[in-house]
């Protein structure tokens, strides 16, 4: 198993892919870290380095197939089992060292965000950002292994990134929607414009509110299988990311250029920006089902995976 890991290693440290991708995600990190400090967190930035490490994954592991090496390993004595879980520690292990160092360059451009949340929430939005980007590994390993054409493997990971961005973000809307909107009864007023010409306006009738069921409103067991979907997705972690971190976002814009807009200086701006945000309970409920649903969909990858390798003919 040992050898096996040497070899896994030494198969990524000497692809020119494996490096090109280490550079472009650490590169994207910056950006991700600058944007958010400036302006906002770019989703965007996340969804190529996700394609990024798809294609890393399928062209390192795809070319065990493509060159008879996974072959060649079983014919000198090496199982199944231990073939693959070979190549999926070290494709996790390359994971979490490097996404460790995205997160790590994140905080260190965003710092000022550290004093305004609780520290268990700070660990736990880091650990969940590693353990997602683990889970993506998971995932680009175990398509890899369980198909035999390199060119394929990398359509495949890709496209499911996409789905999954696409998916992501549709289950994110359709579960935002109230369950009941506001409607109210209105009257025509008249009133008489400056040129001495008669107009109506509809004015709401005070006290005339009433709640009206929303069609569009995902509720049931429907709702269950939206939300459990959305919560095993990593890009509906990012999602929340975005949201949660939406308003703090953006120190800079806020300090240097709001500020003098409003009339105010700086410290004033942030305090105000930092009093209009309250960290909730559901919120720091949602961050915990989050770090649970990441280490579901490791372990039900990983076993997937396992059991769909061991029982593969390598020819």
């Amino acid at each position: 198993m040992v050898k096996l890991l040497r070899a896994c290693m030494r198969r990524y440290t000497h692809s020119i892919i494996f490096w090109i991708m280490v550079v472009l995600t650490l590169g994207l990190s910056i950006s991700i870290a600058y944007s958010a400090r400036t302006t906002y967190y770019d989703d965007a930035l996340v969804l190529i380095q996700m394609l990024v490490h798809a294609i890393m994954i399928s062209w390192v592991v795809g070319k065990e197939f493509k060159e008879g090496i996974f072959r060649n390993k079983a014919i000198v004595g090496h199982s199944k089992r231990h073939i693959f879980l070979s190549e999926l520690i070290s494709a996790l292990s390359i994971s979490f060292v490097l996404y460790l160092l995205c997160a790590i360059i994140f905080v260190a451009f965003n710092f000022y965000e550290v004093p305004l949340l609780p520290t268990d929430l700070i660990i736990k939005i880091f650990v969940d950002y590693v353990l997602l980007n683990m889970c993506l590994s998971a995932i680009f390993v175990t398509i890899s292994c369980l198909f035999s054409h390199q060119a394929l493997i990398a359509i495949i990971n890709i496209a499911l990134i996409l789905l999954m961005w696409l998916g992501s973000q549709r289950l994110y809307g359709d579960l935002s929607q109230p369950q009941y909107y506001e409607q109210y009864e209105t009257i025509n007023s008249e009133w008489i414009d400056e040129d001495g010409n008669i107009r109506y306006k509809e004015e709401k009738v005070e006290g005339s509110e009433y709640l009206v069921d929303n069609p569009t409103y995902v509720g049931g067991v429907k709702r269950v299988i939206y939300e459990t979907v959305y919560n095993l997705s990593p890009y509906g972690h990012i999602i929340d990311f975005v949201y949660f971190n939406m308003d703090w976002h953006g120190y800079d814009y806020f300090v240097n250029e709001l500020a003098p807009e409003m009339g105010m200086t700086g410290e004033e701006m942030w305090e105000q920006v930092i009093s209009d945000n309250v960290i909730t309970e559901e919120t720091a409920a949602d961050f915990d089902k989050n770090l649970i649903c990441s280490c579901i969909l490791l372990l039900l990858v990983s076993c997937v995976g396992y059991i769909g390798f061991c029982k593969k003919e390598l020819k």
